[in-house]
């Protein structure tokens, strides 16, 4: 059989905050609150045997709905046949 082998993983990434110095006016003590708290991103991928790579970026936690259509978008990218490989997450 000819496949194209896929192999899928997600990540979570945190969107942090850089602090810069800035210039401001003379006896003025202005100051950023911060809350502690950081945006994030999920990014679900796949990436073939040959290199070629193909991501989704969520908001939200993945779920099992996002994985479905994850997957059926990869289908459709690829045309196809498919061997992919998933790991033991529970959305798969």
């Amino acid at each position: 059989m000819d496949a194209t082998v896929v192999c899928i993983d997600q990540t979570k990434k945190s969107v942090q905050i850089e602090l810069r110095a800035a210039w401001f006016p003379r006896g003025t003590r202005p100051s950023v609150e911060l809350s502690g708290q950081r945006d994030w991103t999920c990014l679900l991928g796949a990436i073939t045997e040959d290199g070629d790579r193909f991501f989704s970026r969520f908001t939200e936690y993945i779920t099992a709905d996002h994985a479905r259509h994850f997957i059926l978008a990869l289908c459709a990218e690829f045309e196809d046949d498919l061997i992919v490989v998933l790991d033991g997450a529970p959305y798969f």
